[in-house]
């Protein structure tokens, strides 16, 4: 793995994207100073907002109507240069991530469709998906509207560049629109704004420099390559974030700022060196006859000591209470592996059991809990291809989320012997986004009992009072709370 290569691209590529994505801001009429209005040459159908060269029609006006909207959301909480360059940030992060991702799936053939999306698999310039007609696309991407056929249809008359390029970003949204059914967590289903900011082409920029600068075989797990390759990229992205936020002089670090300031990638013999002698010494502790500690290269030497237990394999936890992007997850998946083998498991069973059984996370930061969530489901399709079966798979990976939002209703409208021990609960992670795993629990509760607590509670289907998403937010920091609890 030629981590010099990969350092450079990522930091080039969040460059790039930030730079495109504010050009495309612009010809919307959308700066960092301010938002204009349309053109008077604008009609109800085409609008303009720099010149008459840059027209904005259709889905695209609806598009930068809701781009608006959000921007002057965010600036409620802030200011508008601030809400600006957040919005930018996190677009940039959104579309690296997901090509990130599928690039790993297609070169490991875990595309649904087996159809490379960036690049062709016969070495030619245009991506196979490029080369695909409507028809063969349509179980994998879903139907085309009719404002998607006519750019097929002119793209496939002209054969120009820009037209090429419009058919190409069209693919490799609904592409990633349509892996939401397989990884819901990785692939949220984008913003109409997203979108609208995103301009791929395969000729030269991001897409280009990942086919051409990063070796295929970092990626491919049937030749040595490793999901680890997705950690590395995400820090490596992170390099002048983080640059900035641990030099910054004349005040603290912001929240926004913290994971920038405080994640690091762990090196593979520090993750191998904390996994052996954790989970690996657990299991030889119980198991002294077992060949696992052959495959334990740091396991610390001396005698160890024998342990009378009878806990179930499939009982076994591990916990990364400051997961990252999940590189101490991925390797102890691989230890785990190993321990189902002797147990006489098939290595599809076994993969599935220990992404669902065994495997605990929890992370400050969403973006680096969505490629840990990424990291484990394609370690759990490398050996059991109904893994990207979200129905099927449930993981036991968390990104903390405040509670500040849960609405004075909601709080009102609790009830009964578990209300206090539910306020107190929301009361804790009221900041969960900055204090993650280091909340404390100062008493036991009873969290099946809270579960159904406020499970139980009716909510107004217009939800007038934000009382559904307050319920949502409320079970999942319930979810979080078990796995922090002792005796989990």
């Amino acid at each position: 793995m030629d981590k010099t290569a990969i350092k450079n691209f990522a930091i080039e590529s969040r460059r790039k994207l930030i730079a495109a994505i504010k050009l495309q801001m612009k010809v919307l009429g959308i700066t960092e100073e301010q938002i204009s209005d349309k053109l008077e040459t604008s009609t109800s159908e085409i609008e303009y907002y720099v010149d008459d060269r840059n027209p904005i029609t259709g889905s695209n006006i609806v598009k930068r109507q809701k781009l608006v909207v959000e921007l002057h959301e965010r600036e409620k909480a802030t200011d508008y240069e601030t809400a600006y360059n957040e919005l930018v940030e996190e677009v940039a992060y959104t579309w690296f991530n997901r090509l990130i991702a599928i690039r790993f799936m297609e070169v490991n053939g875990y595309l649904p469709s087996r159809i490379r999306v960036l690049s062709s698999s016969s070495g030619r310039n245009e991506p196979d998906i490029m080369l695909r007609s409507e028809a063969d696309l349509v179980p994998y991407l879903g139907a085309f509207s009719n404002e998607e056929q006519a750019i097929m249809v002119h793209a496939s008359e002209t054969e120009a560049t820009v037209d090429m390029d419009a058919k190409y970003r069209m693919l490799f949204i609904k592409q990633a629109n349509a892996l939401n059914a397989n990884l819901p967590h990785l692939f949220e289903k984008t913003n109409d704004y997203a979108e609208l900011l995103f301009t791929p082409n395969y000729h030269d920029g991001v897409i280009q420099h990942l086919i051409n600068d990063i070796d295929e075989v970092d990626f491919d797990v049937t030749r040595g390559g490793q999901v680890e390759i997705i950690g590395w990229l995400y820090q490596y992205y992170n390099t002048e974030p983080h640059d900035y936020a641990v030099n910054i002089t004349g005040g603290a670090v912001t929240k926004n700022e913290i994971p920038a300031a405080t994640q690091l990638f762990t090196t593979d013999w520090v993750v191998r060196y904390m996994v052996d002698n954790s989970l690996g010494k657990y299991w030889l502790e119980r198991h002294p006859n077992s060949d696992l500690k052959s495959n334990l290269d740091y396991l610390l030497p001396g005698e160890i000591q024998t342990v009378d237990s009878s806990e179930n394999l499939e009982d076994m936890r591990l916990i990364d209470n400051a997961m990252g992007s999940g590189h101490i997850l991925v390797y102890a998946f691989d230890v785990f592996m190993k321990m189902y083998a002797e147990q006489g498991y098939s290595s599809r069973d076994a993969a599935l059991s220990i992404v669902q059984n065994n495997l605990y996370g929890l992370e400050i930061d969403k973006r680096a809990y969505q490629l840990a969530y990424f990291a484990l489901m394609m370690k759990a399709r490398q050996y059991n291809r109904r893994a990207l079966q979200p129905e099927k798979v449930k993981l036991n990976v968390h990104v903390f989320e405040d509670t500040d939002t849960v609405s004075p209703e909601f709080l009102d409208a609790l009830s009964g012997e578990y209300a206090d021990d539910i306020k107190q609960i929301i009361e804790l992670f009221s900041n969960a986004g900055e204090l993650g795993s280091i909340i404390k629990f100062d008493k036991t509760f009873n969290w099946t009992k809270l579960r159904e607590n406020v499970e139980d509670m009716h909510t107004d289907a217009l939800d007038i009072f934000g009382m559904n998403q307050s319920k949502k937010i409320v079970l999942k920091v319930l979810t979080i709370g078990e796995i922090m609890s002792p005796g989990l």
